[in-house]
């Protein structure tokens, strides 16, 4: 199978490098009129994976608000996961797993890769307890074809004091993670590499310049709508990602549910403005 990069270059010059996010919270399915049980949430995945089509390349579920349903919850995760992928786009479950190398085996083998019960295409991680405690999932990520985003630097304000941190050579911990990041993925010889990096598209001017220690990484760039950020502004802001840039959407979307035409309409509108704002390339 092609690696996940390839893939996506593909499927972004096809359909656009715009990523949907699949995010059935509390406050979609109140402003849908769902009810907050399994049969809602299946009615709302079905919804926005029809709307969706064949239009997109990449889509996100929250995986968070999957498990507010419990056992149902994650059933309905590992069937959506499986649909969009029926659909021809590739399916990035934000589950955000960080831990123990024994515990990121687990993770590893149920997310990515063949027989995983989630079959997704691509995951994210958090590095807290240690870039090196990743490694299972990076392995696994080379090894089927996945790939996996490392959180560098969040689109939430609340990630700020964190992620910039000093370490004692003065680097901040997000140009760690991204150094590192780099570092992995030029081990494997490609020119761009499986571990992908979350930098949020409402990053600051001043901050850019974090993106220029990623040359062999693609970009997931949530915040697209209501978090400040528009297309333009990516495409203005990742200049120097252009080409492996995923901006995601999420409730600009899915504000204009339940109608499947509303929302394939408001996919269609995003789906362009991606593409006028970030050029699709060939990827090796």
């Amino acid at each position: 199978m092609p690696s996940f990069v390839e893939r996506f270059s593909t499927l972004s010059e096809a359909r656009s490098p715009l990523c949907v996010g699949l995010d059935p919270s509390a406050e979609m399915f109140d402003a849908w009129g769902l009810e907050h049980d399994a049969e809602g949430l299946r009615r709302f995945c079905d919804a926005v994976l029809e709307a969706a089509g064949d239009r997109v390349a990449v889509i996100k579920p929250q995986s968070g608000f999957f498990e507010r349903f419990g056992p149902a919850g994650m059933a309905e995760l590992a069937r959506s996961s499986a649909q969009i992928r029926a659909q021809g786009a590739l399916s990035l479950i934000d589950c955000k797993r960080g831990d123990v190398i024994g515990t990121m085996q687990g993770y590893a083998s149920g997310f990515l890769g063949e027989g995983a019960e989630f079959a997704a295409d691509a995951i994210t991680v958090t590095a807290y307890l240690g870039f090196g405690a990743l490694r299972p999932v990076f392995d696994r990520a080379t090894e089927s074809g996945g790939a996996v985003f490392v959180i560098v630097h969040s689109s939430n304000p609340e990630g700020r004091e964190l992620q910039t941190a000093r370490y004692p050579d003065g680097r901040t911990v997000s140009e760690a993670l991204a150094d590192a990041i780099t570092a992995f993925n030029a081990g494997l010889g490609a020119a761009t590499g499986p571990v992908g990096a979350v930098v949020g598209a409402t990053i600051g001017p001043a901050d850019t310049a974090l993106l220029n220690r990623l040359p062999q990484s693609l970009i997931l760039a949530p915040g697209v709508g209501d978090q400040g950020a528009s297309l333009a502004d990516v495409g203005a802001r990742f200049s120097a990602t252009q080409g492996r840039t995923l901006p995601s959407a999420s409730r600009a979307i899915l504000r204009h549910g339940p109608a499947v035409a509303d929302l394939s309409e408001a996919i269609d509108r995003c789906r362009d403005a991606a593409w006028r704002a970030l050029e699709p390339r060939a990827l090796a």
